[in-house]
């Protein structure tokens, strides 16, 4: 068992149905665990067994037809203990929560980014969204994150598209962004997903070092 004040997350019997074509899809039926500080937890199993489904119930991303019907998802914060399937999906405790003190790396990096914004403006909006920041300054931190996730000239891509950058660039986008409110947990949804061998290993060295420096909980 592990000590109650090194666990960032926990996870009890957690029960996430869909309901469609007059069906009830148990996707996720009582499933429990705990996610560490400073350690990585591993989620491993076949396609369509309810592993994404998992990372967007704690996020409270899941898609109208679907609902949690049992558990708990516990949010461990200072001396706080948060359940957040009691929150309301887009209020506003669950919005502070979603992308500062638990941040998401999605599946799909080709996909994630949206196509008609750049790079630094999709940074930069999460950066004021959650912390006290003007433009100027988010801009600088945006710069600073970019340097840290070893993007090759930092300012170039803050300006450019995602179709102008490679898919392992893009990657590194997403993970600057889910680490600009430094959170204590990361969700990463299958982050190396349609990127070449070498680049995945490289993403996975930078994440390791990433939870080092930030004393950061990674569910993988």
């Amino acid at each position: 068992m592990s000590d109650t004040n090194d666990i960032a997350l926990s996870v009890r019997n957690l029960k996430t149905f869909f309901y469609t074509n007059n069906r009830c899809n148990k996707a996720v039926n009582g499933v429990s665990f705990d996610v560490q500080k400073s350690k990585t937890l591993c989620i491993v199993g076949e396609s369509g067994c309810g592993k994404s489904v998992t990372a967007a119930t704690i996020m409270q991303l899941l898609p109208t037809l679907s609902r949690i019907e049992d558990g708990e998802i516990i949010f461990h914060k200072d001396d706080k203990k948060i359940n957040i399937e009691k929150l309301e999906k887009n209020g506003k405790e669950m919005r502070a929560i979603r992308g500062s003190d638990i941040a998401m790396i999605f599946q799909e990096p080709m996909t994630s980014l949206n196509p008609v914004f750049t790079c630094g403006n999709q940074v930069t909006e999460a950066i004021i969204l959650h912390q006290n920041l003007d433009k100027k300054e988010a801009k600088k931190l945006a710069i600073s994150l970019f340097k840290e996730v070893e993007l090759p000239d930092p300012e170039r891509i803050f300006s450019t598209y995602p179709h102008q950058i490679s898919g392992g660039q893009k990657q590194r986008v997403m993970i600057a962004m889910a680490m600009s409110c430094k959170p204590s947990v990361l969700i990463a949804d299958e982050p190396t997903t349609a990127l070449d061998v070498t680049v995945q290993k490289t993403i996975l060295e930078l994440m390791q070092a990433l939870q080092r420096e930030h004393d950061m909980g990674i569910m993988f």
